[in-house]
């Protein structure tokens, strides 16, 4: 058998025919790749990513603000939480020398880092001074932030927490 760059038979050689299928198979893959990223970006970049770097010094203030307070706060979530399920979520928050809190305003945003279509917030109630709780059902499993916010005349104060919804 003659085997030669001039060999007219060159495609029955199976390593040539190897690499071109192992490069079929690698372009169409990427190009598939590149038609799903198009269709479906991932919305993690927000419109106005402009004003909110702008807003940095004034949300550092805040932080300073809320330190000053001396609040303190825990976000008490079930320990297993499922798609659709319906659990109680508390926050415990306390003033200075471990006094409860009586707040004006007490809010709970849930955040998907992946999918800011499911953001989603709660109004919570007063169960007692210094602790509130919320009823929340999850549309999606994954990584969700909790952030709660809580707020007396013009005095606020934000606490969060990182949860794992299982499907």
């Amino acid at each position: 058998m003659n085997i030669s760059q001039k060999n007219p038979q060159a495609l029955k050689n199976p390593w040539v025919l190897g690499l071109l299928a192992f490069l079929v198979t690698f372009l169409t893959a990427n190009g598939i790749f590149i038609y799903l990223a198009f269709k479906s970006p991932p919305n993690l970049v927000v419109e106005d990513f402009y004003e909110r770097g702008e807003a940095y010094e004034l949300t550092q203030k805040r932080i300073e603000q809320e330190k000053a307070l001396g609040w303190t706060g825990l976000i008490l979530a079930p320990t297993k939480t499922r798609v659709n399920q319906v659990q109680g979520y508390e926050v415990l928050l306390q003033g200075q020398n471990s006094v409860g809190l009586d707040l004006d305003f007490v809010m709970i945003h849930a955040y998907r880092p992946s999918d800011a279509r499911a953001d989603f917030s709660v109004e919570m109630t007063k169960k007692q001074a210094g602790v509130y709780t919320a009823d929340i059902s999850f549309s999606l499993p994954g990584i969700w932030d909790l952030i709660v916010e809580a707020k007396r005349g013009e005095q606020e104060f934000l606490t969060t927490k990182r949860i794992t919804i299982s499907p």
